[in-house]
């Protein structure tokens, strides 16, 4: 899905404006409770993802660290990326190569997280005043989506994850490349 999205008036000086004035696409990524033999916390997709285009809109799914990337922005893109925070707990998220812009945080509806869907209660909150300017790091916090909007000019494999060591120690890491595979990469997986 594609959108324009307009800068966020006083929040982004010209020339933020500028760069974040291109037509840019949006990608859902989970942050996932589950209990296995405690708590596990892990990252993932709100599908349909690139790994399981049957898996219905909206419906949150895990991924770990060794499956395929599911973000895979061309060079040169600008997109932005909804965290939506299914656990109980803040994160820091930390989105490697890249600087981002926090566009706003809306709520999530409670009953449909333990459906598996995430449903937006449509109660949009703006950036914090720390918040101003470019980033690397945002706090995506419990019940609700946090956006950022970035654009991707190096080519090459990198990381998004918790910074909460404890957190991207156990699973919750996953890869993402900007542009296409290159040499020393891990190949694309065969289609389904």
């Amino acid at each position: 899905m594609s959108v324009q999205l307009e800068p966020t008036g006083s929040l982004a000086p010209a020339k933020q404006r500028r760069f974040f004035s291109r037509l840019i696409k949006e990608r859902k990524m989970a942050l996932v409770g589950l209990v296995i033999m405690g708590t596990l916390v892990l990252l993932g997709t709100v599908g349909p993802d690139m790994i399981d285009m049957d898996t219905p809109a909206g419906m949150w799914t895990e991924r770990m660290w060794m499956e395929p990337v599911t973000e895979n922005p061309a060079v040169g893109a600008t997109e932005v990326w909804e965290f939506y925070n299914t656990t109980g707990d803040a994160h820091p998220m930390h989105v490697h190569e890249v600087v981002f812009e926090v566009v706003n945080r809306e709520g999530l509806v409670p009953d449909s997280l333990a459906e598996g869907l995430v449903v937006l209660d449509g109660v949009i909150t703006l950036p914090e005043p720390s918040e101003t300017g470019f980033k690397d790091t945002v706090i995506a916090y419990p019940g609700q989506v946090t956006r950022v909007r970035a654009q991707f000019k190096v080519p090459g494999q990198y990381v998004w994850h918790c910074h909460i060591v404890e957190h991207e120690d156990n699973e919750m890491m996953r890869p993402f490349r900007i542009g296409p595979v290159q040499l020393g990469q891990p190949p694309e997986p065969p289609p389904m």
